[in-house]
């Protein structure tokens, strides 16, 4: 009976135990992460990538205060920073967008060590998916194949007529 309403055979308050977990890496940094996988433990690595990967590259982050993306759109003369994404927005006034993809336009920027390691990774063998939220396409500008990559935002790999859904050409 006690049992039931939470308390232990005792009489006090049940106290539930903390799962034990198997220690996988020797150090919480990349040492301990090139360890794991120069070992040959890691066989099924996810990347998930954000804008830092693609800072050193030149390429600004979208939220950092001052340098960010949002905080330099003063030239686009928009409603709000993120007008500049939004597909309504693009329909009424495409201008903005295409003026600034043409500043993000590959072959301005190179990879960074970063986007050579995760096509590393899959050279390995151990890169199961990278699922990056940039739009640069350095991931396969580094190599990386295009069936490796989940583009969350899309990116300059492809492009999509917003009327008919067919690809065209970039």
């Amino acid at each position: 009976e006690r049992a039931e309403a939470g308390e232990s055979p005792e009489g006090g308050p049940r106290v539930e135990e903390e799962p034990k977990y198997e220690k996988v890496l020797e150090t919480l940094d990349l040492e301990g992460v090139a360890q794991l996988i120069s070992q040959g433990k890691a066989k099924n690595v996810i990347v998930m990538a954000g804008a830092g990967i693609s800072v050193a590259a030149g390429i600004p982050d979208f939220r950092t205060p001052g340098t960010g993306l949002y905080d330099n759109l003063q030239k686009y003369n928009l409603p709000e920073p993120t007008a500049v994404f939004d597909i309504n927005f693009f329909r009424e006034n495409p201008a903005p967008f295409y003026q600034l993809a043409r500043e993000l336009f590959p072959g301005q920027y190179r990879p960074t060590p970063t986007h050579h390691f995760i096509r590393l990774l899959h050279e390995k063998g151990v890169l199961r998916r990278c699922f990056s939220q940039n739009i640069d396409s350095l991931e396969t500008l580094a190599g990386l194949p295009k069936d490796k990559l989940v583009a969350a935002h899309g990116n300059f790999d492809s492009a999509t007529c917003i009327e008919t859904g067919e690809q065209v050409p970039i």
